[in-house]
């Protein structure tokens, strides 16, 4: 299908997108054989984002440091790193595992929690307690910045960054290629 929708489009505007898990290793082996899937633009999600079945299969990480290959991952902003360095280092300490931008945020989801709670004194009212939770939202800055948020329930605020696979001293490695922080992509 990428043959054909290349033919009646631009092929520079076509490309593939890929949300997938270790599956991909497979799928990759196979479309590196293929003369349209090894030439077009891949796309992928937070499930391969720093993936070691990938890094670790020769054939697919080539592939996917050849085709481009994002992978969007919740991100911390740098501007913010005396926020959530500290606590960062402490989880690490404590445990012997570096925290993710996930672990950071459950962290922060835990914390407005527990303060809506407090404020609400709703006990079983779950109406009470979710418009606790929204208000306590709207107005905390968490160690992953702003929680607050929009009319779906998603923060308004999310930083990602972008992991694809590229050679680094003559090896292939997962790094940072770009960054959404506030609006902005770097």
């Amino acid at each position: 299908e990428v043959a054909h929708a290349r033919a009646r489009a631009d092929p520079s505007t076509v490309a593939v997108y890929l949300a997938a898990f270790d599956k991909v290793v497979d799928i990759f082996e196979m479309a590196s054989t293929d003369a349209v899937l090894n030439t077009s633009t891949w796309y992928g999600s937070d499930g391969m984002a720093n993936s070691s079945a990938l890094l670790s299969a020769p054939v697919g990480a080539a592939f996917a440091a050849s085709v481009g290959y994002p992978n969007p991952l919740f991100g911390l902003d740098p501007a913010n790193q005396s926020a959530w360095q500290p606590l960062a280092t402490e989880i690490q300490h404590v445990s012997g595992v570096a925290p993710d931008a996930f672990a950071l945020a459950a962290y922060d989801a835990l914390f407005l929690t527990y303060r809506a709670l407090q404020q609400s004194q709703a006990g079983k009212n779950f109406a009470a307690l979710k418009a606790a939770f929204v208000a306590t939202a709207n107005s905390y800055t968490g160690v992953t910045g702003s929680t607050t948020l929009n009319a779906a329930g998603d923060r308004v605020f999310s930083d990602f960054d972008f992991w694809a696979i590229r050679p680094v001293n003559g090896l292939l490695s997962w790094m940072v290629i770009g960054r959404y922080i506030g609006g902005t992509l770097y």
